[in-house]
């Protein structure tokens, strides 16, 4: 509902549901402490998360995106180069292939300087197969990021096994989406110069799409989400759609 009409009202979800107001009001509390919705004075409305300082996004659903990142390390192989885009659920990401994975040999080319340092800071990172290569180009704050012409340009230069990209939203219809273009701009090169592109989404992204699409979902290797997502709207056509869904339990 908040998506077809951009807010809602607590007395249409009682008319719509046939639900008391005392539960719509405990579950729009349950599902603005997910980070789903924003309460409002009488209903909800979307969460901007463009808005949110990164501090506070990468707090948000923590649990769900490491889980979901711990998932994504099974389709990752020795001796490979890997792309990592920039925000929240791939900065914990770095954190996860930061730590004990049993993977060798491993180049990570990130634009992410949340990410990069995450990686930089394993002690003896060169000799336990961590490489880390910044993507050049002007800095960007919220989140710490390199961006722009020569980011892009920088990209192309490089031929990866996966890109791992967290977008906005991901869709059955609509792919992949991004709200920045200049993000949208460098997930796309960057799925265009890899081999493999899968995608890291908690389930506040399913079902959501945003302006710019950067690969529809024929395009897409793999999408790994965490086992909440099976409740989302959406969440049905995507596992038809995309080649592979990755549940990740716990």
């Amino acid at each position: 509902m908040l998506t077809s009409f951009g807010q809602v009202s607590i007395d249409r979800i009682v008319e719509s549901f046939g639900v008391s107001r005392q539960t719509v009001r405990r579950d729009l509390i349950d599902m603005e402490q997910s980070g789903i919705l924003r309460r409002i004075r009488g209903g909800a409305v979307p969460v901007d998360t463009e808005d949110m300082e990164f501090s506070v996004r990468i707090t948000q659903r923590l649990h769900e995106k490491r889980a979901l990142c711990v998932a994504a390390l099974r389709l990752l192989k020795s001796h490979q180069t890997i792309f990592l885009d920039a925000g929240s659920t791939t900065t914990i990401m770095a954190e996860v292939l930061a730590g004990p994975t049993g993977l060798t040999d491993l180049t990570v080319v990130t634009n992410s300087l949340e990410a990069a340092t995450r990686l930089a800071q394993v002690p003896n990172s060169q000799e336990n197969g961590i490489r880390v290569q910044l993507l050049r180009g002007p800095v960007k704050r919220d989140p710490l990021e390199t961006w722009g012409g020569a980011t892009v340009a920088d990209i192309y230069s490089y031929h990866a096994d996966m890109a791992l990209l967290s977008p906005l939203g991901i869709d059955a219809a609509s792919g992949a989406t991004y709200y920045q273009l200049h993000g949208a701009e460098i997930a796309e090169a960057m799925a265009r110069q890899a081999a493999k592109i899968t995608i890291l989404a908690d389930h506040a992204k399913i079902g959501v799409t945003s302006r710019k699409c950067v690969c529809p979902t024929g395009e897409i290797d793999y999408v790994v989400v965490d086992s909440k997502a099976r409740e989302r709207p959406g969440f049905a056509a995507l596992e038809s759609t995309v080649a592979e869904l990755v549940v990740a339990e716990g």
